[in-house]
């Protein structure tokens, strides 16, 4: 396995286009939450504060591998360099200095996070934050039974704290504020977020914070909880509908409705990481380890790639001293 790196993609986002992701934490998944629906899976280390969490991943670490990734990406080809990854991001201490240390890097690109708002309580915190031009907080249950169910937080984390923290931060913080939501059903006939009191405690909520935006997001990647599905179109309009009408001075945004979009932009990501796989091939045949390495993408999004041109019959996967190389069809 190559050298984990905290940087990684451009990858495509529903919300942000043409994200450079920065992981402020080191795998496995570190977080203060253990949510039904998480794409990452089970929380392996459940934690409540920074604390609790070493060795923290230093800015020195974390500088390093975006100096090795802007050698080989085009910032221009960028939206947003986004803080996010195996856990919760605000978990690192050392946040506020990381983004201060970016920003000499990248010029005038804009820094977004995604947080659980699981530490927007503390004034460290929200200092830290308050550095980026974006952030994006999550809020999936209006009250701390439905709270627990869906997002399973780690002791002495309440959704009290959670929207102290909220309206903390509305109002120290003069970049922009979404609110993201994370709408969920299950097989086994739970009621979850999608029912109507639910919805209207969330847009009750999320009126006393006044965030500039709200996002509306539905799984689409298999959820830690098998029994987690997503809600159906005519849901998600419905519940769109209802935020639209009770909140409208503020921004509103569908998964659903940006879906088309984003599914064109994922494939243009596919068709340059490809396409940039070819160019390195050209040159010299590689392993996983090596392409890891060249391009700071996980192994598992590489060996997708990799299998696909495979199957397309433009490179060739042979085996070398016990380790699989790949080169191009052609050569």
């Amino acid at each position: 396995m190559g050298e984990w790196s905290t940087v990684y993609g451009p990858v495509p986002s529903w919300r942000l286009g043409f994200s450079l992701g920065i992981d402020p934490l080191k795998p496995p998944k570190t977080c203060t939450f253990d949510c039904i629906y998480c794409q990452l899976g089970k929380t392996v280390k459940k934690v409540s504060k920074p604390e609790d969490v070493y060795p923290h991943v230093s800015t020195r670490k974390i500088l390093k591998d975006l100096e090795k990734t802007l050698k080989k990406v085009d910032l221009k080809n960028v939206d947003y360099l986004t803080f996010s990854g195996t856990g919760e991001p605000t978990l690192n201490p050392n946040l506020g200095e990381v983004v201060d240390e970016v920003k000499r890097l990248i010029n005038d690109k804009p820094i977004a996070i995604l947080t659980n708002s699981s530490l927007l309580d503390r004034e460290t915190v929200r200092r830290s934050l308050k550095k980026m031009d974006l952030v994006v907080a999550k809020l999936d249950a209006p009250n701390q039974k439905l709270f627990k169910k869906i997002n399973r937080p780690s002791n002495g984390i309440t959704l009290t704290s959670i929207i102290k923290g909220l309206k903390s931060l509305r109002k120290e913080y003069s970049g922009r504020l979404a609110i993201q939501i994370m709408f969920v059903k299950s097989t086994m006939g739970e009621k979850l977020n999608t029912e109507k009191e639910v919805v209207e405690g969330l847009t009750r909520i999320i009126e006393k914070v006044s965030p500039d935006e709200v996002y509306i997001n539905i799984p689409t990647r298999p959820p830690s909880e098998n029994h987690v599905t997503i809600p159906e179109n005519q849901e998600i309009e419905k519940i769109s509908k209802m935020f639209g009408e009770r909140l409208n001075w503020i921004k509103v945004v569908s998964r659903m409705a940006t879906s088309k979009t984003w599914k064109k932009m994922e494939k243009k990501v596919l068709e340059d990481l490809e396409k940039r796989i070819m160019e390195t091939l050209k040159r010299r045949p590689c392993n996983l380890k090596d392409l890891t390495e060249i391009f700071g993408v996980p192994e598992k999004t590489l060996s997708l790639h990799l299998n696909s041109l495979v199957e397309k019959g433009k490179i060739l996967a042979l085996k070398y001293q016990g380790l699989t190389y790949y080169k191009l069809a052609n050569l």
